[in-house]
This record gives C-alpha cells, sequence and structure tokens, in this order.
C-alpha cells in the first residue's frame, strides 16, 4: 500500500464476528495479544479486542508489505505501541462496533472516536477536562452543548494519544481551543510546534477527530470491511 509524505490514510472498520472466527481458524496475534484477550472477564471485550487487533495488523501489514502475523509491535514507556525500524506511524481508537486507524509517515499521530453517551455529572467532567477557553465554549449560554464537548474530548484524546503522554498529563491544561474554527495551530506550551487537529465525519452517536504534528496535504478514508 503506497502512502506519500504529507499524506494521511484513514481506515473505518465495523464489527465482524469473521474476523474472530478467522483468528480461530488461522491465528496471526502475538501469544501476548492472546494473552491480554484472555485476560478480559466478559467475552464480548474479549471478542472486540481480538477483531480489532485483527484489522489492526491486516492494515499495517499492507503498508509494511509483510504477512500480518509478522506484524510486530514495540512499546513507549508509556505503553504505546509503534513498528520499529520504519518511519510509519499508527494510531488506533475503537468504541462500541466501530473503530478507526490512523497512519502517517515520519510524524506522530493521534486518533480518537468516541461515543456519545450522557454524562453522569458533566460539571465535574468539564472541570477536569478542560480549559478555561473550552469550558466557556462548552458552556455557551449558560447550557452544556454535547456536541461541543464531545469535538474537544476527541481534540485531546487524539493529542494525547499523538504525543504518547496518555492521561499522564493535566488535560485541563491543554488548551485546545483555537482547533475549534482553526484546524492547524502552533501550541505555545509545546515549544510553538505547529499541530493540526481535525474533526472527522464519524457514524450517528459518535464524534471522531485526529491529531498530527505539522501540517498535512491530504487525508484518504478508506473502508476496511
Amino acid at each position: 500500500m503506497e502512502l506519500r509524505k504529507g499524506e494521511l490514510h484513514i481506515w473505518n472498520y465495523t464489527f465482524d464476528q469473521k474476523d474472530v472466527e478467522e483468528e480461530q481458524l488461522r491465528p496471526i496475534l502475538s501469544a501476548e495479544e492472546t494473552s491480554r484477550a484472555n485476560d478480559f472477564v466478559y467475552e464480548k471485550d474479549a471478542v472486540k479486542y481480538i477483531s480489532n487487533h485483527v484489522f489492526r495488523k491486516h492494515v499495517l501489514a499492507k503498508y509494511l508489505s509483510i504477512p500480518a502475523s509478522a506484524v510486530q509491535y514495540a512499546y513507549t514507556n508509556f505503553g504505546k505501541p509503534y513498528l520499529e525500524n520504519t518511519p510509519i506511524h499508527f494510531s488506533h481508537s475503537y468504541r462500541s462496533d466501530k473503530a478507526l486507524l490512523a497512519i502517517y509517515l515520519d510524524a506522530s499521530v493521534g486518533i480518537d472516536l468516541e461515543e456519545i453517551k450522557t454524562l453522569q455529572d458533566p460539571k465535574t467532567f468539564t472541570e477536569y477536562s478542560f480549559s478555561k477557553e473550552e469550558n466557556e465554549h462548552i458552556f455557551r449560554n449558560s447550557t452544556m452543548n454535547e456536541d461541543v464537548l464531545f469535538t474537544y474530548w476527541t481534540f485531546k484524546e487524539a493529542y494525547i494519544k499523538a504525543t504518547g503522554t496518555g492521561l499522564n498529563v493535566d488535560i485541563s491544561r491543554l488548551n485546545l481551543a483555537d482547533f475549534y474554527e482553526q484546524e492547524t495551530n502552533a501550541l505555545s506550551w509545546s515549544e510553538n510546534k505547529v499541530w493540526t487537529i481535525k474533526r472527522l465525519n464519524a457514524a450517528n452517536g459518535f464524534k471522531a477527530a485526529f491529531a498530527v504534528e505539522g501540517n498535512i496535504e491530504s487525508c484518504k478514508q478508506f473502508n476496511y470491511n
């Protein structure tokens, strides 16, 4: 699979039981991945894990020109998986029966997919999770805007997945309000590095976004199923 510099590829996936059955017949997951799947308490979570990791390996194999079973990961100190000895970066997110996989060259990439759900304590959640500017936007006119809230949440998740820090940072200090109207900005807290953070079209009931260090020239989407 050809991937050009500056070109972001995003793969869409919908859960398919056939992928789980195929893994049982002709396994491609590593011993570590299989062990992780076996650790889930509920079968539905194990099945979701298996199908998504089979999907991820098959897609990455296209870019690496190797069998899916030969795809191996290294891990950062924060547990972020990555590919060694290649300029290919990836990020994977899944919720419910949907998943997204982003592939990019030579720069960090993060992607996030969230299912919109009713929050039990939205005020506490927003105070903990968002900056002053983001909160002002979310609660403009004194009413919480759910669409804006989940948009910012996918921005945050995509960014911290790209940086690989996970939730080991105070995310309320990551002010991404400027990205709501303008997808490319310099981040003052990150040595003024330029980032692109952008909303993606998602299925009804979901929100999605990606984050890439630098500018992107184009974005192509593919359907795996």
